[in-house]
């Protein structure tokens, strides 16, 4: 198994995981089913081909968030945004936090901005979590819009 984007410790330390970076699948092959897989370097013209009976998809690996570079919104090494209570660092907000109250789980380090999925520091980095949480967002964009009322 080739992993190039996976960060888990589990398939790190497997023994029939081998972790590339920088390399993307560019080819599939095999009859009634998979047999090899091609692996391309994203920085070379250089491939190569690796027996294989199986291939997970994981897409997402890097979040998408340049876009809050200039705002109040907080953002960890890995670019993943910080929220609700992972906002704390030794008990305290970030001094951009304006409102009296905690951030909501969800909530980004400006006020009434959520962030679900993929993209939030510490998700599980899966559809159905990235689903769910989206509709916890919901729920909290309704308490927060009632409490701005």
């Amino acid at each position: 198994m080739v992993m190039s984007a996976c960060r888990c410790s589990p398939c790190h330390g497997a023994a029939n995981v081998q972790v590339q970076y920088d390399v993307e699948i560019t080819g599939l092959e095999g009859g009634q089913a998979l047999e090899r897989i091609r692996i391309g370097s994203r920085t070379t013209t250089e491939a190569s081909w690796a027996a294989t009976p199986r291939l997970f998809v994981a897409i997402g690996g890097v979040p998408n968030t340049d876009w809050t570079a200039d705002t109040a919104i907080v953002r960890d090494q890995g670019g993943y945004l910080v929220t609700g209570p992972d906002l704390l660092i030794d008990g305290k907000l970030p001094a951009s936090w304006p409102l009296e109250r905690a951030p909501y789980y969800l909530e980004t380090a400006v006020p009434g901005s959520f962030a679900a999925g993929d993209v939030r520091h510490r998700s599980i980095e899966r559809v159905a979590t990235a689903a769910g949480e989206g509709a916890m967002a919901i729920a909290f964009v309704h308490r927060y819009l009632e409490e701005t009322a």
